[in-house]
Order: structure tokens, then sequence, then C-alpha cells
């Protein structure tokens, strides 16, 4: 029987509760468990907060490092704590599943890098074949013109270009970037002679702005290496846009004036109430049309009839506009204007000549009876092809067989014409007077027509509807003709170098369909601008083209474009592969 002072027999001993190296070795075995997962969790917690602060705090780039290198390290001691683990997870029949998967996985990504390497360095040579350059925007904004392509296959020298940008601001930067897209297509596609670009700082280099002559930024100075020749090129005004950027056509005109490459003038006539190209905002204006000859690089200014004959007159031929343009001439042409326009188609010029029903001068319905073409009296119906409600707003359709043949209008699927009188021939083709070697003076070709299910109304206040008594004539009816002629049918043809001078006409029966309002429906652009390609003999121009590109670019701050950038490389797939890792973990 024990006493209450003794101590119970299962009470430790001061010896056996003083801390001992064994001791604290059992505890840490004990819970290496625990402390593996400690800092397993705050290794790959400094890594993950390392790498994050790294990519979008540039001034902590410094201690974003060392908080990777500490989240490392105690992965690194995690490991060796649990080495069994690890051990076993990979030498055991996991781990040799688990290196097999990742060895695939690594083959995989090998020649996945390999195909891409080889087509970044295929599509990087000159000229790439196209289907190594596929343009997937609606626009095709990416692709260059073949005005373009068909210039640069002209260069006459090497091409140097320097752009002169400031890139202190978001919107610097991002205008830059927009032109430097521009001219890596620029150089890719330079075939004939090597097109090199360089980007010069002019805040920072000063010396080298004013060596050039440059004052105004941004600028790119366009430069023949063998002759020295150097044109300034600034941006052209844009109100729709916020970036002071280059367009395709900024550069052509650098590069036609370097290497002496003439620009075809396309000339609209005014003075007789003609659609303005200046109107860029109204719906009847013509400033669209003038824009979109303007990006295929022609020159186009505005001159009266009497202009036009002081060049007749003064300049030599070569300085002659290549077409002119009479937009919905409402006004009388002068005695002289009218000999003037007969001058200017005797000697082989080209004329686009656009009407409206019911409105056209006698001056003008003259010029065009020359050539056996007459004018036709309403406005065309057509209720098999037109826009609910209002039948004479006019469908042209390929699947109606509304195109003829033609190279005005190759593959064309729909017109849009809000409006138009037709066209039709005065004399009998067998009658058209012939040269001795049998070439007609006069030949006529249909662009476009009107259905069977058509007829000029020339009732148009009263009930839409066929009159077999009246004026109506029944369809179908030509809506757009071309005409060439060596001469008119009363003259005599002029012979130049053994060739013919020719004559060549395009008549439409509309104006409307290339005004502001419908120049981008369907392809009335197209035809407008074809029409112009083939007046002035650019054949190769004649395309289906893509419409005015609209702008789009988001506009970043360098935080917010690496915040864009690594959080789609790295955040994402970092944080789906943890979340597998750890699935797999847990599982295992």
């Amino acid at each position: 029987m024990t006493t209450s002072n003794e101590p119970p027999a299962n009470r430790p001993r001061p010896d056996d509760v003083r801390p001992t190296a064994a001791g604290l070795y059992q505890r840490l075995r004990d819970n290496a468990s625990s402390l593996t997962q400690s800092f397993t969790l705050a290794g790959v917690g400094g890594i993950l907060l390392g790498g994050i602060v790294w990519v979008f705090i540039a001034d902590l780039r410094g201690a974003a490092l060392i908080v990777m290198l500490i989240g490392l390290v105690l992965l690194v001691i995690a490991g060796g704590i649990a080495w069994r683990t690890v051990r076993g997870v990979v030498f055991g029949r996991s781990g040799r599943y688990g290196f097999n998967s990742v060895t695939i996985l690594l083959v995989a990504i090998g020649i996945a890098g390999a195909i891409n390497y080889l087509l970044f360095w295929s599509e990087s040579r000159p000229d790439p074949p196209g289907f190594l350059r596929v343009d997937t925007t609606f626009t095709k904004e990416f692709l260059l013109e073949d005005k373009v392509r068909v210039t640069l296959e002209n260069l006459k020298e090497p091409i140097r270009i320097t752009a002169f940008f400031p890139t202190d601001t978001a919107q610097e930067r991002a205008a830059w970037r927009e032109t430097e897209d521009t001219l890596s297509e620029f150089s890719r596609r330079s075939t004939s002679f090597p097109l090199e670009y360089r980007q010069i700082d002019p805040e920072l280099n000063p010396g080298e702005a004013s060596r050039f002559g440059v004052t105004a930024f941004p600028a790119l100075v366009v430069e023949g290496v063998e002759s020295q020749r150097r044109e300034i090129v600034t941006p052209a005004e844009d109100s729709s846009s916020e970036l002071d950027t280059f367009t395709e056509q900024d550069l052509v005109t650098g590069l036609l004036v370097v290497n002496q490459i003439e620009q075809k003038q396309v000339m609209f006539i005014s003075g007789h109430s003609e659609r303005q190209i200046t109107d860029s905002a109204t719906p009847d204006g013509y400033g669209l049309a003038a824009a979109a000859l303007d990006r295929e690089n022609y020159r186009v200014t505005n001159a009266t009839m009497q202009e036009l004959g002081a060049l007749i007159v003064n300049a030599p031929p070569e300085e002659w506009p290549a077409v002119i343009v009479i937009a919905d001439p409402t006004q009388e042409l002068s005695e002289n204007g009218s000999q003037i326009l007969r001058e200017y188609a005797r000697t082989g010029g080209s004329v686009l000549l656009m009407l409206e029903p019911d409105t056209t001068p006698d001056s003008f319905l003259a010029f065009l009876s020359r050539y056996g073409v007459a004018v036709g009296v309403g406005e065309v119906v057509d209720t098999a092809s037109f826009i609910p409600p209002n039948p004479m707003f006019l469908q042209i359709k390929r699947s109606n067989q509304q195109f003829p043949p033609h190279e005005i209008s190759p593959e064309f699927d729909v017109l849009y014409f809000p409006g138009s009188t037709y066209l039709a021939t005065t004399v009998d083709p067998a009658t058209i007077p012939q040269t001795d070697s049998g070439t007609p003076f006069v030949q006529y070709r249909v662009i476009a027509t009107s259905t069977l299910a058509s007829w000029a109304e020339t009732d148009v206040d009263g009930d839409i509807e066929f009159n077999q008594n009246s004026a109506d004539r029944p369809g179908p009816l030509p809506i757009a003709v071309t005409i060439e002629a060596i001469s008119e049918l009363q003259g005599a043809p002029i012979v130049e170098q053994g060739e013919f001078v020719e004559a060549n006409i395009v008549v439409i029966g509309d104006t409307d369909f290339a005004s502001n309002q419908a120049f981008a429906s369907a392809k009335n652009g197209d035809l407008f601008v074809n029409s112009v390609n083939w007046l002035a003999e650019d054949f190769e121009l004649i395309s289906i083209r893509s419409k005015t590109e609209a702008f789009r670019e988001l506009v970043l701050t360098s935080t917010e474009r690496d915040f864009i950038r690594w959080s789609g490389w790295l955040l994402m797939p970092s944080l789906i592969g943890l979340a597998g890792v750890w699935s797999w973990w847990r599982r295992r």
C-alpha cells in the first residue's frame, strides 16, 4: 500500500521529458506528412505568386525571382522529406506509366513545335504560297490589294523605308504595330527587288530625322537604294481612326514617286450638276466611290469640261486623264463642251457615263447617238427581281441570267439599282460600217440586263403595270453596256503606229448604285471600280474586292497587353494543370 506522497507508477521522470535529439527526430518523422504538405503548398504558392508578380509588375521582378527561388527550395525540401514517396512515384509502376505519358507528351509537343517552326520559316520567306497565308477576316484586311502587288512587281530598284515613329504612349505603340504589319507584308511580297524597313524614334534620335528632312511625325521616308530618290509620306487623314497609321495607298504612292511609275488619272467632270466626289456624308454623294479609286492607286481629280479641253490642247497625251467620269449630268453641255467631249473620245479617250431616268440632257444623248446608242424613256420595272416593296428597285442576279459574259462583271452574284433607265442601239449590227480589214466601227456588249418580266414604265405616277397601248417597252432591257469604237458611225478611224485609235465607253442607266448610300451594297462598288479598271485597261485589277475595312483595334497599355498575353499563355493552363495534378494525387 502506497502513501499519498508517493508519485504514480506511470508518471514520467524528469529525465524522460527532457528534449533529446532522438525525440525531436521521432517527432519530425511522425509529422513528416504534414510538413511535406505545408512545404509543397508553400513552394507552389511562392512560385505562382512570384511568377504573377514577375509578369505584371515590372518594378518588382527582382523580388519576384527571389520568391520563386524560395518556392523552388521549399519544393526541394518537401521532396527530400518525402523522398521514399517521391521515389515510389517516380520509379514505381505508376511512375513508369507517368514517365511514358510524359515522354509521349514531350514528343508530341516537339513534333508540333517543329511543324510550327517550319511553317513560320516558310511563311516568312519572300512571297510565300497562298495556302500559308489565309486571311479569315470578312474584309480580307490583311491581304494586299492586287494593285499593290502589281506595283511591287514593277519596282526598278531596291527600296529602303525608314519609319519615324515615336512610341511613348500606348496609342503610338499601337499605331506602329499596325504600320509594321503593313510594312512586313510589303517586304514579303516584294519579289523583284528587296524592300527593307527600319523604325527610328525621332525623340531619341532627332539628328536622323533632321538628316532626312522630316519635321512632322509619324512619317515614312521611302528611298531608292540606287537612285537615292526620296519621298516623305505622312499618314492620310482619317477621322474614323484615332491612330496615325499608314494605308497601302500611302505606301504605294511613295513607291510610285521613287520609282517614277506613272499614276493614271481619273477625272470626274463637273459643271453640269454632277454628283460630287468631295461629298462623303450625304446619301447621294460620290465620296466613297472616289475613295475606292484612290485605294486602287488612281489619281482622282475634279475638273470642268473646259479644263479638260485645255489639257487636250496644251498638254501631251500622257498627261491626259486615262478615264473621265460623268455621274448624273442634268445640265446641257455647251457647244464647246460637246466638241471637247467628242475630241477626247475620238483621240482614244475612255468615258464612264452614268445616267438617271428621264433627266439626261439632249447634248449627252446626242454624244451617245454618234455611236448608235440611245437612252430609253421611262424607268425600268422588274416584277421578277426587285427589292420589295418597290418593283423599280432592281435586283440584278446571276441566278436570273442577268449577267452576260463580260470582263467587268466576273462572277458577280447580285447588284442593286435603286432606279434605272435602259439603253438601246439605234442601228442594225449588220449596217455598222467596217474597215477594209472587216473591223466594225462600233461594237456593243451588255454588262447587265433586266429579266423577261420587266418593262420600261413611262407613267410612274400612275399604276405600275405594263400597258401595251402606251409607250411602255417590254423587257428584257439592257441596263449597262460597253461601247468599243474606232470611230463614230459617220466618222473615219484614226490610225497611229499601225493601230486603230479606239474609244471605250461604259454607259450605266443608274447613278445611285455607286452613291454613298448604295456603294457598299452587294457588288455595286465592284461594278463601278471594275468599269474604271476596264476603261483604263488595267485588266489585271478587275476582281471582286473586299469592302472597306472597319476599325476594330483594341488599344491597350503595356500592362494590359501583358496581362492578356500571359494570362492566356500561362495562368489558365497552369491552373488547369494544377487541378489535374491535384485530382490525380488524390486518386492514386
